[in-house]
């Protein structure tokens, strides 16, 4: 069934990302072959396939990788690629302007690991145009493709492409259990149920030990969690969706050692050492990513402490 392939080729994905990061990062063409395309072809979008597919759709002003096309052979959805690693942010006014200048519905971004899908024609400003937003290595891979549906072929043909609803969706009663436990679990520790879940400050991490299975913030969201450097990266892109992490209160310190950073505008330390390893967070920031679990733990209380937040109500799940 669809959506058992589709998490399949979600699950191949992430590892993909995690084990093969820094090559893929460096080119794009390597992004494309290893993370965009697989994810179009189960979706029903055979790149390799001219009557679904176009590669570089020449709009007048400039090209689109992938023009996701109609049976009459008219772009339905254009997507913009990028490398992984790189910032999508720069480049959604081009791919929207691309959108809009040839008449097509529906306009998509991806890095390989983030995915954005925005409603052209929608008169509101840019943001409020986004109808699809997530991240493949650090969302659950069920989540992720649920949502990854609203780019089925079978759905994005019919005109008007919906989200799915996990009411509707023929899916194996174990995935099911599993859903509605993990949201069981959240209602839970919103009313004060103990469902597994330790406060950031309370949370004893141990040298070599593995990573928590979630982090949840105030506002109820909640990530998943695969290895220890992703706590201070999902901790950073909430401060930064919240408008509270930014350009003007940078450089962050590290908090464990005098002359480094944790975030900053440029990926190196106030020493002028680079970052030997880093992410780029979604406002273009770059946080310094080497951080293993004692001092990254410590270092995303500080950075929460230094944007005027309470750590005590970020959670991680340990069992």
């Amino acid at each position: 069934m669809l959506l058992d392939e589709l998490v399949g080729v979600i699950e191949t994905l992430k590892s993909r990302i995690q084990e093969h990061r820094s090559t893929l990062s460096s080119n794009e063409t390597r992004t494309r072959n290893a993370l965009i395309d697989p994810l179009l072809t189960v979706l029903g979008w055979d790149t390799a396939d001219p009557a679904l597919v176009t590669m570089e759709y020449n709009v007048g002003s400039g090209r689109a990788d992938y023009a996701l096309l109609t049976v009459e052979g008219k772009p339905r959805v254009f997507l913009e690629a990028k490398r992984l690693g790189e910032s999508l942010h720069n480049h959604r006014s081009q791919i929207v302007t691309y959108a809009v200048e040839l008449g097509t519905p529906y306009s998509a971004l991806s890095n390989g690991d983030q995915w954005e899908i925005y409603d052209t024609f929608k008169q509101v400003p840019m943001d409020d145009k986004r109808i699809l937003d997530l991240s493949i290595s650090r969302d659950d891979s069920a989540k992720v493709s649920l949502k990854m549906l609203l780019l089925w072929r079978a759905n994005v043909t019919t005109g008007n492409p919906q989200p799915a609803q996990e009411s509707v969706l023929t899916l194996e009663d174990s995935t099911l259990a599993d859903l509605n436990e993990s949201n069981e679990a959240v209602s839970d520790s919103c009313n004060g149920v103990d469902p597994g879940w330790t406060t950031l400050t309370d949370f004893e991490a141990v040298k070599g030990s593995k990573p928590p299975y979630a982090i949840r913030f105030d506002d109820g969201e909640e990530r998943e969690i695969l290895f220890w450097y992703g706590i201070p990266v999902e901790v950073a892109e909430y401060l930064v969706r919240r408008g509270l992490l930014s350009k003007k209160n940078c450089p962050v310190s590290a908090g464990y050692a005098s002359g480094y950073c944790m975030v900053n505008v440029s990926p190196e330390h106030p020493n002028g050492k680079a970052f030997p390893e880093h992410e780029r967070l979604s406002n273009g920031l770059f946080l310094y990513s080497l951080l293993g679990s004692v001092d990254g733990i410590s270092s995303c209380i500080g950075l929460l402490e230094h944007c005027g937040q309470d750590p005590s109500q970020v959670w991680l799940k340990t069992g």
